[in-house]
């Protein structure tokens, strides 16, 4: 069952069914259908924590703000603090839901798939990737053996979100090589070479590539950085996404300046890591001008309005692109600093696409 709406996730979000959308005038439509069924699940989500007596707030007051600000309920809870806010400080907030819905209205899926495609994002931003990978599907097993046995690896799903089904190989303790190959041919998935980080990055967190979320607001004809934060992985893991686990704080995007305590999306906070012990707040982002510059430069390239950039700076002090999004988590813009985006990015959008958000 979960293979089989998994596979029909793949289709709908294809260029070819959103061109025949189009044709037919029902993207609108289908977008505000995909609002309305997340917006059950999340009711249904929320249900089951008020259910257990666990819940902030209030039921009530938490549908209420669903239907108004199309929040999940961890946004809501602990993200947000929205029990603690008057409506007209929720106001000024933008859900994740709300912009995804702007993506599903307003992006040909043929500009979402060159970011949602992990292998046509590194073909497409080339000059921006600094690393050698493959495809598993399209390698021969020589050329797999090649990579895996001269490099440490990340292996990924092709498109897959949220840090999920990543992990990592060590080129000195691959034990059956061929198995391996057969796993990511069949699952599908990317093998790139792990890339080493700048010190001064990795120092927080050296078991997982701490990365810079960039996000740019763009057109063909110009581009500017939205926003941005700093986001660092914790314990074992590999991966440093906050939807994964992962601690994130915010970065002003004129000094390049951490400007915030650390935080993840259950809210708890960190002055320090909690592994490193290194203090985040005040941390300065080495070469900030020139990762600004990059991330605008790429964003011209596509009709992409709104893009994530996750990028780093490698061992090399080269600026590398590791993905982007084509539709960037403005939860984790919100939530360490307590502030909301949404008038300062809805007059954006208008700005740069012409769409009049609501």
């Amino acid at each position: 069952m979960r293979e089989s709406g998994s596979r029909l996730k793949e289709i709908i979000e294809t260029p070819a069914f959103d061109k025949i959308l189009s044709s037919v005038g029902m993207k609108g439509f289908w977008a505000s259908l995909r609002v309305r069924y997340g917006k059950m699940r999340q009711l249904a989500i929320a249900k089951r924590v008020y259910d257990k007596g666990k819940g902030a707030g209030s039921y009530e007051d938490y549908k209420d703000a669903l239907g108004k600000h199309w929040v999940s309920y961890n946004e809501y809870a602990l993200q947000y603090d929205f029990p603690q806010k008057p409506e007209q400080v929720r106001e000024e907030y933008v859900s994740r839901l709300k912009m995804k819905y702007f993506v599903w209205k307003y992006i040909p899926a043929s500009v979402q798939y060159i970011f949602k495609d992990k292998v046509l994002f590194l073909s497409f931003f080339k000059s921006f990737v600094h690393r050698e990978w493959l495809y598993a599907p399209d390698a021969t097993l020589d050329e797999f053996v090649s990579l895996v046995s001269r490099y440490d690896c990340i292996v990924k799903p092709k498109a897959g979100s949220l840090g999920q089904g990543i992990f990592k190989t060590c080129k000195d303790s691959v034990r059956d090589i061929r198995a391996l190959y057969d796993s990511c041919v069949k699952g599908r998935m990317l093998v790139e070479q792990y890339i080493e980080s700048c010190d001064e990055l990795s120092a927080f967190h050296p078991q997982s590539l701490n990365s810079i979320r960039v996000v740019t607001v763009s057109n063909q004809e110009k581009a500017e950085v939205f926003g941005s934060f700093f986001r660092m992985g914790g314990g074992a893991s590999i991966v440093d996404n906050a939807h994964a686990g992962g601690i994130f704080a915010q970065i002003n995007v004129e000094t390049g300046v951490i400007e915030s305590d650390g935080i993840n999306t259950k809210g708890q906070r960190f002055p320090f890591h909690p592994d490193s012990r290194l203090k985040i707040k005040g941390f300065k982002i080495p070469k900030w001008d020139l990762i600004c510059k990059t991330c605008s430069e790429a964003a011209t390239m596509t009709k992409n309005t709104l893009t994530g950039w996750d990028v780093v700076i490698n061992k090399s002090g080269e600026i590398e692109f590791v993905e982007g999004n084509n539709a960037p988590d403005f939860d984790v813009m919100q939530s360490p600093l307590q502030v909301g985006v949404k008038n300062r990015l809805f007059s954006l959008i208008k700005e740069y696409s012409g769409v009049e958000m609501e």
